[in-house]
């Protein structure tokens, strides 16, 4: 199915319209499933209203969160998909990350059309476990392949239950996904922010991530990665990684209107 999602309300009185786009065989059932699956990706029941009110009084980024209110963690990808994106995004510029993301999704994607738009599906677990490590290679993923290749396995043998994992407390799940092949702190982090809503304190932060909260927070060009965790804990407590990456989706947002010398340099895109 493809899907096209409409804003319909404001921030204040928000509502969505979603068309779907299908080739046969979309019936009351399976709208209802889509529904509850959509509600659980984009956490559309997420109840924020503390968090906009903790928020609201912050002395520094104020205008940021009055900005992006309402926004919370999502994620359009299933747990694999998103999985490859944190494999891909290991040790590697945003502009690095694209690059690897396309040849892989040019190589093993299939391409669909819908809404007049022309977007890449991912493989399916067992679909890249017919491809070998050095075809992986082939595509200059590096030392990636091989993490692609064991969780590709892991999930197309069922070892991994995305929705037995949605059941879990946080650490439980933390503990379950840094169990599989080449899941570190840093991509756990990120799996259970967008997958799973857990708006917890900051546990770790990757250096790429590292410069860039040294330039919004401390002005300067690197600040220990200890210093921003501890900072970030204080000031927001058990919201301090929802409100970590509002600050970070605003700066991405500025981006796009301005041309911020140090971000160009740092992502490289």
């Amino acid at each position: 199915m493809g899907l096209r999602v409409e804003n319909l309300g404001t921030s204040a009185r928000p509502s969505i319209r979603i068309v779907v786009f299908h080739d046969g065989g979309f019936e009351d059932g399976t709208k209802r499933e889509l529904r509850d699956e959509l509600a659980w990706r984009f956490h559309l029941d997420a109840d924020l209203r503390e968090f906009d009110r903790r928020m609201r009084v912050d002395a520094r980024f104020a205008p940021v969160f009055r900005r992006w209110r309402g926004m919370r963690g999502s994620n359009p990808y299933t747990l694999y998909e998103l999985m490859i994106v944190g494999a891909l995004l290991q040790n590697a510029t945003v502009r690095r990350t694209v690059q690897m993301t396309e040849a892989l999704l040019h190589a093993f994607g299939t391409q669909v059309r819908f809404d007049r738009r022309a977007l890449f599906a991912m493989w399916t677990p067992a679909e890249l476990c017919r491809v070998s490590e050095h075809q992986l290679r082939e595509l200059k993923v590096g030392y990636r392949a091989k993490m692609i290749k064991r969780l590709s396995a892991a999930f197309a043998a069922g070892e991994v239950d995305e929705f037995k994992l949605r059941a879990m407390d946080h650490e439980s799940a933390r503990r379950e996904l840094m169990a599989l092949y080449g899941v570190g702190p840093e991509t756990a982090r990120i799996l259970l922010g967008s997958a799973f809503h857990y708006h917890s304190m900051v546990r770790h932060i990757a250096p790429w991530e590292g410069k860039i909260y040294s330039r919004l927070f401390y002005n300067r060009r690197m600040v220990a990665e200890s210093r921003i965790r501890d900072d970030l804990n204080r000031r927001y407590g058990a919201y301090a990684s929802l409100a970590a990456s509002y600050i970070f989706e605003d700066v991405f947002w500025r981006r796009r209107h301005e041309h911020i010398a140090w971000l160009e340099k740092e992502i490289r895109l």
